[in-house]
């Protein structure tokens, strides 16, 4: 028996099933190559909407924060909205299609839905499917209301609100707001720190790694002044008092309220201000060398050629503002009329402020080693500029159910703002 005649037709059963082998896998190598394109079109297209989704969520706390502070409109959302996403979110596959922003404000229910849509562009099947388009949204509500403890009015400066050195601006329940359009309306560097719950400015930021701990929002719209309808108190034209230096060493001295001609200066001296309203007219207060100053009830009003403030390091000031009357909330007020001027803090004991620092027209300069501002209840300071050297900490506390000193209309709410996602 020979088993010839079987080994060829085993061979020939071989060759036929390598030929079909070829043949279907040359029928399956496309649509396996068509599989593994999709699945990698597939996580691309995931990756994308993730990442529109991070920028969308984002912008909707972003805008809803900024809302409690400007009003519940969307066109001011939706420039918030288009800023925060342009910082968050660089598009990928879009070909020449953009992503596109949209918002929408809803003041009954205090929320913002902010959408963001954009065409995606597959890697490998573009052939053979349309290009889908995704679209996100997001939606963020705020309960309570947001409090405001820094605006920085002028419009057009560099450095409208400046931090130096290794100075520390800390406002954790808070905006701190620069209506500057300067591409550095809002200056933190070297070793200095700016904390706030909101760092809006209308213009840009100049920074370094790690100067603001959150990050701020730009190109925001300007923050109206809060305090421009506050009607300035009004005075005697006859002065009580006419460039009185008050220097008695050891002694408690009280002064009053009244009109203070060509300034008022305090040296080597305990001070207590009576409550009320004091006019500082045509000329600084200075707190001088060991002048220690303390006032409840006391709000000062600066008005005339040279009006300002200036506190030395070795002073200290221990200040309440008012709780009724023309400068109600108000520990300092700057006539609006007056010139530019500049309101120096050099003081190394300044931790009792509680009140609204309110200088129009002022360059606030805060230039000290020590703690300013951190044992009050509130503080807020709305001034032309805010410069800080050195290594001061100035704390905004918002607490403002401690005190009876009143937060005057839009500088703050009766809570911290809770923003929260909603989807």
């Amino acid at each position: 028996m020979t088993w010839q005649p079987h080994i060829a037709i085993f061979k020939k059963y071989l060759d036929e099933k390598k030929g079909s082998f070829a043949i279907n896998f040359a029928i399956l190598m496309p649509i396996l190559l068509a599989m593994a394109a999709s699945g990698l079109d597939f996580t691309a297209y995931n990756q994308q909407k993730a990442a529109m989704q991070s920028a969308a969520d984002a912008a909707a706390i972003a805008a809803v924060k900024e809302a409690t502070l400007k009003g519940w409109s969307s066109s001011i959302a939706n420039s918030i909205a288009e800023s925060v996403v342009d910082s968050n979110y660089s598009p990928t596959n879009a070909g020449t299609n953009y992503h596109k922003v949209s918002s929408l404000a809803d003041q009954t229910n205090r929320r913002i839905t902010v959408t963001v849509a954009q065409d995606h562009y597959p890697y490998f099947m573009a052939s053979v499917f349309p290009s889908p388009q995704i679209k996100v949204q997001a939606t963020a509500t705020a309960a309570g209301s947001s409090n405001i403890c820094v605006i920085g009015l002028d419009e057009t400066r560099s450095g409208t609100l400046k931090l130096d050195d290794s100075a520390v601006l800390s406002a954790p329940k808070c905006a701190v707001y620069s209506n500057s359009n300067a591409h550095d309306g809002i200056s933190a560097v070297h070793f200095s720190k700016l904390t706030a719950e909101l760092t809006c400015s209308v213009g840009g930021t100049q920074s370094g790694s790690g100067n603001f701990a959150n990050d701020p929002v730009t190109n925001c719209p300007s923050v109206a002044d809060p305090l421009a309808s506050r009607p300035a108190p009004s005075f005697s034209p006859v002065c009580d008092h006419n460039g009185l230096v008050v220097n008695t060493r050891g002694a408690v001295v009280t002064l009053t309220p009244g009109v203070y001609c060509n300034g008022l200066t305090i040296r080597g001296t305990q001070v207590v201000f009576a409550p009320g309203v004091y006019i500082i007219k045509d000329g600084p207060l200075t707190l001088a060398a060991n002048a220690d100053a303390y006032g409840k009830g006391v709000g000062f009003y600066f008005t005339g050629n040279g009006a300002s403030f200036s506190l030395v390091s070795s002073s200290a000031l221990e200040l309440m503002a008012p709780t009724t009357g023309p400068l109600a909330g108000l520990m300092f007020f700057q006539d609006r009329t007056a010139n530019e001027e500049d309101f120096t803090l050099f003081s190394n004991k300044a931790s009792v402020m509680v009140g609204t620092v309110y200088l129009p027209n002022g360059n606030f300069i805060i230039d000290t080693n020590a703690p300013v501002a951190d044992k009050s209840a509130y503080t807020a300071i709305v001034t032309r500029t805010l410069t800080m050297w050195r290594q001061p900490n100035v704390v905004l506390n918002t607490d403002y159910s401690a005190t009876d000193v009143p937060v005057p209309a839009g500088i703050g709410g009766s809570s911290s703002s809770n923003v929260r996602l909603l989807n």
